[in-house]
């Protein structure tokens, strides 16, 4: 069985890294229990402020994805995209490579999350396109960069093993129902304007005040990629409404219409998008849904504490609904 225990820090840990970066009179910890429970994250309340503190595991060449997503994370902040300041260690390096871990500090940043507010999607589609915009300038490529939702063979390989995996008929009805859909979604065009697109843009990952957006977090999947890839998965994230309880099989698989129109209106207010954008939001939201559960479940059995197939039958609601007012999403898409 996989363990699934939350890495933590040492106190002897927390307290050298931070004076490696210059950073002292530490009076309080708090634990971050958000993300990858490899990669354990606190707050450290300092005599100069509040830090976050971010430890990961490093395996072959991923240093140098982690060296990729940090100078996006620097240019973005030098280009004027609200995001955390990030420190640097006493030798002037945002990172610091300790045996099989890096870790980074930066400014904590204070805001609230997503309420589902309509001016909120809006201005988290606005900052969006001032990320897009400001990386237009970025040079240089991630290495060893996974694929994307689009398109991605993984989605049919996880399909076919969870599809073997069972003799229940109504379940692998379910797998060749979403390996249709997926592959019906995918054979949509879109606009191939790319640029260094941030990938995992979701409520989790943009803190707010009020109808303001204070730091887009989590650089951590950047690369480049189209363009729209970022807007549609944008808009699948922040047009979900509030969900309740852990059980898939009460979720509306209905969207917040004023919620995905405002966000791809905000990004619209500050980019042009390219042309195709609206007719691509739909099949894109499709396979950005179904690439998200499929893989987790195929390699987990579970949507983290969720029941894979409960997630899996919800997905297959969801994107059904998607597909079937895919002309309606276009009409609210457009300009």
């Amino acid at each position: 069985m996989p363990n699934d225990a939350r890495a933590s820090f040492s106190t002897s840990e927390i307290v050298r890294v931070l004076e490696i970066f210059g950073i002292g009179g530490l009076s309080s910890l708090s634990k971050l229990e958000a993300g990858s429970r490899r990669a354990p994250k606190l707050v450290a309340a300092c005599a100069s402020g509040n830090y976050l503190l971010k430890r990961r595991e490093l395996q072959g060449a991923q240093i140098d994805v982690v060296r990729y997503t940090s100078r996006v994370h620097q240019y973005a902040l030098r280009q004027g995209v609200p995001c955390a300041r990030l420190m640097t260690t006493i030798e002037g390096e945002p990172l610091l490579i300790e045996g099989p871990f890096v870790y980074e500090v930066q400014e904590f940043v204070q805001g609230h999350r997503y309420t589902h507010r309509h001016d909120q999607a809006a201005a988290a589609g606005a900052a969006l396109a001032r990320f897009h915009t400001a990386m237009v300038g970025f040079e240089g490529a991630r290495a060893s960069a996974p694929p994307s939702y689009c398109r991605n063979p993984r989605v049919h390989l996880a399909l076919q093993k969870l599809e073997s995996s069972t003799a229940d008929a109504s379940r692998r009805a379910l797998c060749s129902s979403l390996a249709a859909r997926y592959e019906r979604a995918a054979t949509h065009a879109w606009p191939a304007l790319a640029c260094v697109t941030h990938s995992d843009y979701h409520p989790g990952n943009v803190l707010l005040d009020g109808a303001r957006v204070v730091a887009i977090i989590d650089f951590d999947s950047a690369r480049v990629a189209p363009v729209v890839s970022d807007l549609a998965n944008a808009a699948l994230q922040f047009g979900v409404p509030p969900i309740v309880g852990n059980d898939p099989s009460t979720w509306e698989p209905r969207f917040n219409e004023h919620c995905l129109r405002a966000l791809v209106r905000g990004y619209r207010g500050e980019r042009t998008a390219p042309k195709g954008t609206s007719d691509a939001i739909a099949p894109l939201m499709i396979q950005a849904a179904i690439q998200e559960v499929v893989n987790s479940v195929a390699k987990k059995g579970a949507f983290g504490s969720i029941d894979g197939w409960s997630m899996m039958a919800y997905v297959d609601r969801k994107t059904r609904w998607i597909e079937e007012s895919s002309s309606a999403i276009a009409t609210l898409c457009k300009p």
